[in-house]
């Protein structure tokens, strides 16, 4: 049984399992994508490795995108990288570039890297990732629709993620792009919202737009919410907690701001205590412990059972 289709029969909770990393890196590859991705771009080998040594230092994931349907051309070899931060400041959160040449993507390196000494720079005056002037805050980066259709990593991500690709593309056709593992192969069709960091899963056709739809309006569909990229499990379950009994609250109005490790209760694993602020100044913590779900099927590739650990949040609490 294909693994997406198991995970849904088992009703597999998604909460916490949005990529983890802070940063991306998108290279635009409109030929076929190996089991791999990027690593197995054919491009040369000391280039490549560096691209992925400096992006992972940078906390970046590197990603392969192309537009749907795969329309190859023989004459221009102009393809696009993107760096994504969702924590920076408004108008620096989206930066496109091109490469015709490998070492070009070097560039896309170079803007992750100084992305990550602004936010030292900040740091050390003692001023927040996400804290912009008035003047910049009606600046909006350009929205990124990504539709994980990587095929050679699972199956499940081609026969669900095309389809809802395809039908994205008719509506928003230059922000919707395929693009390589997102994590979550049972959780197909995934979607990735970019800058936002929003990633829902267990899409199909119908619920996608409407998923995207209602994000946009400031609802977002807590039932297909996997969680927010740049956090850790507790994190991305908190926030999605506070959006739950709160809401509905528009995108970006919940802000993680500490977690600290507790004592873990009987049958939790790990535990953690969770900071957050409102949009409204308000304050609140959410508990949230870890536990190990059932052995089951997580890819389509996967031999016997695995066991993944689920972030189990509570209730969300004021704190004056």
């Amino acid at each position: 049984m294909p693994c997406s289709t198991a995970a849904r029969e088992r009703h597999d909770p998604m909460l916490g399992t949005a990529p983890p990393q802070q940063r991306f890196l998108l290279v635009e590859q409109d030929s076929g994508w190996a089991f791999s991705g990027f690593s197995s771009l054919a491009i040369q080998e000391d280039i490549r490795d560096e691209v992925l040594r400096r992006a992972e230092t940078a906390g970046a994931r590197v990603m392969l995108i192309r537009r749907p349907g795969r329309q190859t051309s023989s004459v221009c070899l102009m393809r696009s990288w993107c760096v994504v931060d969702p924590q920076a400041p408004a108008g620096e959160r989206v930066t496109w570039g091109s490469w015709s040449y490998p070492a070009e993507l070097l560039s896309g390196v170079e803007r992750l890297e100084e992305l990550v000494a602004r936010d030292s720079a900040r740091a050390e005056q003692g001023l927040g990732r996400q804290l912009v002037d008035g003047a910049r805050e009606s600046l909006v980066d350009e929205p990124l629709i990504l539709v994980c259709t990587h095929g050679k990593k699972d199956p499940c991500c081609a026969v669900r993620g095309r389809p809802v690709a395809k039908m994205l593309a008719q509506r928003w056709p230059e922000q919707t792009w395929e693009c390589s593992h997102t994590g979550g192969d049972r959780f197909a069709a995934n979607v990735l919202l970019l800058p936002d960091g929003a990633t829902y899963g267990s899409l199909d056709v119908e619920s996608a737009f409407a998923t995207i739809e209602a994000h946009r309006a400031g609802r977002p569909d807590i039932t297909h919410l996997r969680g927010v990229t740049g956090h850790r499990r507790a994190v991305q379950a908190a926030v999605v907690a506070v959006h739950e009994q709160l809401g509905p609250l528009p995108w970006g109005s919940v802000t993680a701001t500490g977690m600290t490790q507790r004592a873990p209760a009987e049958g939790e694993v790990t535990a953690f205590t969770v900071s957050l602020e409102l949009a409204d100044g308000r304050l609140v913590e959410v508990e949230v412990g870890e536990h190990h779900g059932a052995p089951a099927q997580l890819t389509c590739r996967s031999e016997g059972g695995k066991v993944s650990q689920v972030p189990v949040p509570g209730e969300v609490r004021f704190v004056s």
